[in-house]
């Protein structure tokens, strides 16, 4: 079967810090010698048995990847954060092992369409870049990042293991920023939950504090929960959507982003046309990302919809300059996901949230 492979990544994850200090920061690269050592590592595709041919815009190849061995369902815990109020489940990370080698910590991260590891942990868990292929330009909040196509052999969440997965190796401060430095230099990977479609759910249940794994069961709401939605889950750039609706007026898919610190991002057109955002009289924060830093209009949305569940007085951002994540698509964070239980049930299309 052939499939064709967009090269481009959209990270959308990112966090409000002080505005202007740190604007000017210097876009993330990968330097001569790490560009070197990739090459010299480079696997070629046909070793993962893959038969891959670059075309304009993207990659073509034919081959299986994503492949679910041993198909059991597992549920991890959640790695609390630490925050100015102690630790809690800001973000969803858990442990994972990554080509047989463990302690990985890989945050489920719905914002991005693809995994994303820095160079460093890369090496050092031997993922190689894919040889032959140009690098893969990374789209976030900040700008753009020019990245290298990779391939995991194996990941590992308990017993259940996937095997080849396409990955994106990027600069060591890009993942970092990312991640917001929450254990310091420590490195985490970034895992885009697209790649996990062969699954039959991803459960991150907030509440709890775990994360459900399930390659063959179907999902079952819990039923000391009251849910409060249950909607169809569309695909937009290979990132997971739902309608919603604010101030009670339809905008259409609006992206998921549970690795998104923030309650919710939208477009400039959409914010100005809501009018929560006017030129020139905007309440400026800074959000970091990608690529660096961007100048945010911030301000609290009245109500947020969707399908029957509400949220009223969220707090949301719009970039003001710059390329806008997501194609321009309005994201739901995890200060608001992170109230629930946040299901993906990949088998049946639908998203699940419960409290």
């Amino acid at each position: 079967m052939k499939w064709f492979l967009t090269l481009a990544l959209v990270l959308a994850a990112g966090c409000v810090v002080d505005p202007y200090s740190q604007l000017e920061t210097a876009t993330p690269t990968l330097s001569a010698a790490q560009q070197a050592d990739l090459d010299k590592r480079a696997k070629p595709a046909s070793e993962f048995g893959l038969d891959l041919r670059p075309n304009t815009g993207g990659v073509s190849f034919s081959g299986a990847i994503n492949q679910v061995v041993a198909p059991r369902t597992v549920t991890l815990p959640l790695l609390k954060i630490p925050t100015e109020k102690g630790e809690r489940y800001r973000l969803p990370v858990v442990v994972g092992s990554i080509n047989g080698k463990t302690g990985v910590r890989i945050m489920l991260d719905s914002g991005s369409n693809g995994h994303l590891l820095g160079y460093s942990l890369a090496r050092s868990l031997g993922v190689p870049a894919l040889a032959g292929v140009q690098p893969v330009r990374g789209m976030g909040i900040g700008g753009t990042v020019d990245n290298r196509l990779a391939m995991i052999a194996s990941l590992q969440f308990g017993d259940l293991e996937i095997q080849k997965q396409f990955a994106l190796i990027g600069p060591d401060a890009q993942a970092l920023q990312m991640t917001r430095m929450f254990w310091g230099n420590a490195h985490v990977m970034i895992g885009g939950v697209s790649a996990w479609r062969n699954l039959s759910y991803l459960s991150i249940d907030n509440l709890k504090g775990t994360a459900t794994f399930s390659a063959s069961e179907p999902y079952v709401p819990d039923p000391t929960l009251k849910t409060v939605a249950a909607v169809s889950l569309r695909w937009m750039n290979d990132l997971p959507c739902v309608e919603a609706q604010i101030d009670g007026k339809a905008t259409g898919l609006c992206v998921l982003d549970t690795g998104g610190d923030y309650g919710m991002l939208v477009p400039r057109r959409l914010a100005g046309g809501l009018g929560y955002w006017q030129p020139g009289k905007e309440k400026i924060a800074m959000s970091r990302g990608v690529a660096g830093a961007a100048l945010d209009a911030t301000y609290d949305i009245r109500a947020v919809q969707i399908g029957p569940a509400v949220f009223t007085q969220v707090p949301a951002r719009t970039n003001v300059v710059g390329p806008e994540p997501a194609g321009a698509l309005p994201l739901i964070g995890n200060v608001v996901l992170r109230r629930h239980r946040v299901t993906f049930d990949f088998r049946t299309g639908m998203l699940w949230l419960e409290r």
